[in-house]
């Protein structure tokens, strides 16, 4: 199975994480006490941490994927147009874009929902999109042992948005797995599928 790359050593506390969200906001300057609009950002905060953007420890991909079922057909299943989130471990800060998810069955195959939840497991942890785009590929063939799977991603990071050289742009990143990596026309027809001509 896929390596996780930033695993988590324990649950999370939300109780804590409100407390270093709050130090965190009064060492940049502010009041947390007298400030209405803050007196409750530590605490919302880390809820949006801990239930949403950090939600993908709960599971692993494996499961988030589901129970795999016996297909004959060997035709390209393309689940495209995915809209996710996730958050890059470097700033802590999070990205969003779209994902095209493609595999070509080799004798098991899984419903469309489970190939969006692989993807919502994977990205809902501290992830960076190369890696996402690698994770997702190989789960997708630890699990179901396809002829080849691919995800390819899209994405604007808030990082280089709000930091550095501050200018929105769209990053792209893939991976080919099994048949993908060697059959270049197939590679061309998910490529032409997910982003035109």
């Amino acid at each position: 199975m896929t390596k996780e790359r930033i695993g988590r050593v324990r649950p999370a506390d939300p109780a804590a994480m409100a407390e270093a969200i709050d130090t965190f906001l009064q060492a940049a300057g502010f009041d947390t006490s007298s400030e209405e609009h803050l007196r409750r950002s530590g605490e919302r905060v880390a809820d949006a941490w801990a239930r949403d953007l950090l939600e993908g420890y709960a599971t692993s991909p494996a499961e988030a994927l589901g129970e795999p079922f016996p297909e004959t057909a060997r035709d390209l299943v393309l689940v495209k147009d995915i809209e996710f989130f996730s958050s890059c471990p470097h700033h802590l800060m999070p990205y969003q874009g779209t994902a095209h998810i493609a595999y070509v069955p080799d004798g098991l195959a899984v419903g469309f929902s489970g190939v969006v939840r692989l993807l919502d497991c994977v990205a809902h942890r501290l992830t960076l999109q190369e890696w996402l785009t690698r994770d997702v590929a190989s789960t997708m063939m630890d699990v179901l042992a396809p002829a080849g799977a691919a995800c390819l991603i899209q994405a604007t990071p808030m990082c280089v948005f709000a930091r550095g050289v501050r200018r929105p742009c769209s990053i792209a990143s893939t991976s080919f797995q099994g048949i993908f990596e060697t059959d270049n026309h197939l590679r061309r027809d998910v490529l032409a599928a997910c982003f035109g001509p």
